[in-house]
């Protein structure tokens, strides 16, 4: 399977203003700050040798502009801009969009974990508590005006991003993705277990994933939160 998969590089946008100030900005149009440029470039650099077959990127613009950052430096006869896709773009948070933790918890008080009060910017203690998909239905079930994805909202358009790559490309190919940082965790908790969906990952880490090429072929993760490697 690692050897005959499709090899998917996910990278986490660069660090937006939200992310400085802790707070949740799911589909916000958030620019980067200078350390987020910095980021997209330094993933750039490391995967400036490898030849990507196709290159996506949520399309949510802090997303799509770290992807360009990647892409421009490129040495590998990659593609010179990504392709924007809806798919990969962040959960959205609904009326929870631009909160702090500590303002979610003490407003949406079903079921959160209090713990939660403590990271200034994850929420790991209810992910594990609750596991992926009952977190994102938390979200849903505080939202006063009902806007936020619920898991199955969520897992119907990330699933069929997912079987878009496994069913266009074949075993060998590279495909990079650059997308978000709550949409690594459900991969996390989707592929590996809630405990690893549980860390937050750092802006422009790389993770790589073994896609069987077919329809909801099995998911392997080779790498997961890299900063240093070269590819």
């Amino acid at each position: 399977m690692t050897e005959q998969g499709i090899n998917v590089f996910f990278v986490r946008h660069g660090q937006t203003y939200f992310n400085l100030m802790g707070r949740f900005q799911g589909w916000s149009d958030i620019d980067l700050t200078e350390k987020g440029i910095a980021d997209g470039k330094a993933a750039g650099i490391r995967l400036a040798g490898v030849h990507f077959k196709a290159a996506f990127s949520s399309d949510l613009p802090r997303a799509y502009n770290t992807a360009r950052f990647v892409l421009n430096a490129n040495q590998a006869d990659s593609p010179a801009l990504p392709t924007a896709e809806k798919d990969f773009r962040e959960i959205f948070f609904g009326s929870a969009e631009g909160l702090t933790i500590q303002q979610i918890v003490a407003e949406y008080d079903h079921g959160f974990d209090k713990t939660m009060q403590a990271e200034a910017v994850g929420y790991g203690d209810t992910i594990e508590k609750f596991g992926f998909d009952g977190l994102m239905d938390l979200f849903k079930k505080n939202d006063p005006l009902h806007l936020a994805e619920d898991s199955a909202e969520f897992n119907q358009r990330l699933t069929h991003g997912l079987n878009m790559i496994r069913e266009t490309f074949k075993a060998g190919d590279n495909v990079l993705v650059v997308t978000h940082g709550s949409l690594m965790r459900a991969l996390a908790n989707k592929f590996q277990s809630a405990e690893l969906a549980s860390h937050k990952l750092d802006n422009g880490a790389i993770s790589k994933l073994i896609f069987e090429p077919k329809k909801d072929g099995r998911v392997t993760i080779a790498a997961w939160n890299d900063t240093e490697k070269i590819w």
